[in-house]
């Protein structure tokens, strides 16, 4: 009878934590319906797994463990892609709070309650939100990161079932994405020298050599982005410049430094605080490296900025049991003053419409706009900008004649793909560029109603127009 009790007393606080990390993201998608979420939803997951055949050639280059893997979840219980993406991510979502609970209680020692707390507290984090609304490989890898560190940090004192099962993972959590991979062989390599325990050196060493394999594998792409992350493009680099993201960095984890300090003082464990440090100086890469996309600063912000909320959480823990933080007598109380304003906040990012008042982030939209959302009811457009183009789509199906290029930003290619019926389209990140090197003598150019464009040599007619898209046919004048 106490082994039954105890059993389901150690299954009921995670499943309370899990449930609400499961109605959040859950809620996040319901709430965007019909339309998809997620930058890289739109435009990189949906059409990859639809035309699945017609993508690997290019998705194999970037590391494709998990659209693999989503692509067989589709293919096998011939579930819509759609439906598998979301459900998907929603579970990730929802384990990924289980690692954050199990890391409260095994590495920071913490009570049921307080692990809860924490737990929480990180799933509400935005920069937690922002990486779930596309970044999903991202999310996996993290995922399974932080489960394999938990368990590593314990060595010796595990079971071999265990410890057998962390080098899969690894291995998993490396092939899922890249920075993922390089942060995590990193923090192996770095632990097994600290600590010098034979387990985890040659963990270490296999998931080093799998990630080196898949980085020479991927060799060609990642020297492209590379190239591409140098080039003097200010179309590209305009955003990565100090100014942006310095405050990308103050709204993403300028809130959690001060408890984040007392959190890494207060922790003897230092396995977390390794990939703490390594994030931490991938976030400032731009200072040795300026003006610069090809080290990708805003996503390691992002990353510091989840590790830094774990820490944070811990921190906020220990002020209230040593009564520094102390609003009421009750514990419960200081607990909910502490997550009522982080709640809020990250419910405001998940569900709020792209204009809405209460979202803080709309202030700095100037600064911090290329770098992702302000709110995840959003994917490449608005929801409101979703319906319009499809719209647009549906007008073009019907009414233009199958052997006209269609030309438009690269944000909606996703769109074109899935909706436009066997017809061309052509895109870019400067839709003029497209006219400098067009060799069309007629075509449509689809645009937002607040773009302008300078055509010249061209002749315009607006054939289709609604409350934010516009569509031009366009033919070429002779200059005499």
């Amino acid at each position: 009878m106490k082994s039954y009790k105890s059993t389901i007393t150690a299954v009921k606080y995670p499943l309370i934590v899990f449930s609400i990390a499961i109605s959040l993201r859950s809620i996040t998608e319901i709430l965007a319906l019909p339309y998809p979420i997620g930058y890289d939803v739109i435009n990189y997951y949906l059409p990859s797994l639809v035309n699945f055949d017609n993508h690997w050639t290019s998705a194999s280059n970037q590391f494709p463990l998990y659209l693999v893997l989503l692509h067989t979840i589709t293919s096998v219980l011939q579930i819509h892609p759609r439906i598998v993406i979301s459900a998907s991510v929603v579970l990730i979502f929802g384990l990924f709070s289980l690692v954050i609970y199990s890391i409260a209680r095994n590495i920071f020692h913490l009570s049921s309650f307080q692990s809860i707390f924490v737990s929480i507290f990180v799933i509400f984090q935005v920069s937690l939100l922002r990486t779930s609304w596309d970044l999903h490989k991202d999310l996996l890898g993290l995922t399974i990161t932080l489960f394999c560190l938990s368990y590593v940090s314990r060595f010796p004192n595990i079971s071999k079932r265990i410890m057998f099962a962390i080098l899969p993972l690894s291995i998993i959590s490396v092939l899922s994405d890249r920075m993922i991979g390089f942060l995590l062989s990193s923090v192996l390599i770095i632990y097994s020298l600290i600590k010098r325990e034979r387990q985890i050196a040659i963990i270490a060493i296999a998931t080093s050599i799998i990630f080196v394999a898949a980085l020479i594998a991927n060799f060609d792409i990642i020297r492209n982005n590379i190239i591409i992350g140098n080039v003097e493009n200010e179309t590209i680099q305009q955003p990565y410049t100090a100014l942006n993201l310095v405050i990308l960095f103050l709204l993403m984890s300028g809130i959690l430094v001060p408890t984040g300090v007392i959190g890494v003082m207060k922790s003897r464990n230092i396995i977390l605080k390794i990939p703490l440090i390594i994030s931490l100086l991938g976030s400032f890469s731009w200072v040795v490296f300026p003006n610069t996309s090809a080290f990708l600063p805003d996503r390691w912000i992002i990353i510091f900025s989840i590790f830094l909320s774990i820490f944070s959480g811990y921190g906020f823990v220990t002020l209230i049991e040593n009564k520094h933080i102390m609003i009421s007598n009750k514990k419960l109380r200081n607990y909910l003053v502490v997550l009522i304003p982080f709640i809020f906040l990250g419910t405001v990012f998940a569900t709020s419409p792209n204009n809405s008042y209460l979202n803080m982030y709309g202030a700095f939209h100037a600064y911090i706009g290329h770098y992702g959302p302000l709110t995840m009811q959003y994917n490449s457009i608005s929801l409101p900008e979703s319906e319009s183009l499809l719209s647009l789509i549906e007008w073009m199906n019907d009414n233009v004649s199958s052997q006209i290029v269609l030309m438009g930003s690269k944000h909606v290619r996703g769109w074109m793909e899935l909706e436009l019926d066997n017809r061309t389209f052509l895109y870019s990140d400067d839709i003029t560029d497209l006219f400098k090197s067009n060799k069309y003598d007629e075509f449509y150019l689809l645009s937002r109603n607040s773009e302008s464009f300078q055509l010249q040599n061209f002749s315009s007619n607006l054939s289709f127009n609604n409350s934010d898209f516009s569509l031009y046919h366009l033919k070429r004048v002779e200059v005499e």
